[in-house]
């Protein structure tokens, strides 16, 4: 049972990648108060681990239910991050001007933080395929503790990244566009490549 929590605790580690979501979360609630950076972590972890729990419990039944294959929900998770993405790259935000002005913890910890960053279609996935091959005990565990460590992780960004310069931090929000630009068109391509698979040869 240790060994099986162990291995699945470490696959969705990897997975989510709290440590590189750090870095998102930071530039997304960058603007916001202490109290709602608290609010972004929190929704942001309870919403993934909401996802990620159903997933691992009947997630593959539920998506078979509403005929909506892996393929789908990858193409879709790309198109729901890739304009805001684009946002950060070419205006240095992630909403719209109005929504920058006044950013509300809602706006930012459900797109892109819970999904598709933390709950995206890896993650759902390996919470499906992993609950049927160790258990779903195992599987939820990890999975709570791996969220524990991103909420933590959060909690702790305003102190990790309170040195950094206005400049460096308009950088950092550019760069973090390119790399969700590159995850947004990676599941993408994932999906067009299961549903036509001769583009992948």
């Amino acid at each position: 049972m240790v060994e099986d929590l162990t291995r699945t605790f470490v696959a969705f580690f990897v997975i989510i990648d709290p440590v590189g979501n750090l870095v998102v979360f930071n530039v997304l609630s960058g603007s916001m108060s202490s109290r709602q950076r608290l609010e972004v972590a929190a929704i942001a972890v309870l919403a993934a681990g909401t996802m990620l729990v159903a997933f691992a419990v009947g997630g593959q039944e539920v998506l078979e239910f509403l005929n909506i294959s892996d393929a789908a929900f990858r193409i879709a998770a790309g198109a729901l991050l890739l304009i805001p993405a684009y946002r950060m790259v070419t205006q240095g935000r992630f909403l719209e001007t109005a929504a920058e002005e006044n950013p509300k913890p809602v706006d930012v910890a459900l797109v892109p933080l819970a999904t598709p960053l933390m709950a995206g279609p890896g993650a759902l996935a390996a919470a499906t395929s992993l609950s049927q091959s160790v258990g779903h005990e195992e599987t939820i565990t990890a999975i709570v503790l791996v969220l524990l460590v991103s909420f933590v992780a959060f909690i702790a960004a305003e102190r990790v990244f309170g040195l950094l310069g206005e400049s460096t931090m308009r950088l950092l929000t550019r760069l973090v566009g390119i790399i969700l630009v590159a995850i947004a068109v990676q599941f993408v391509i994932e999906g067009l490549q299961v549903s036509f698979p001769g583009l992948a040869e």
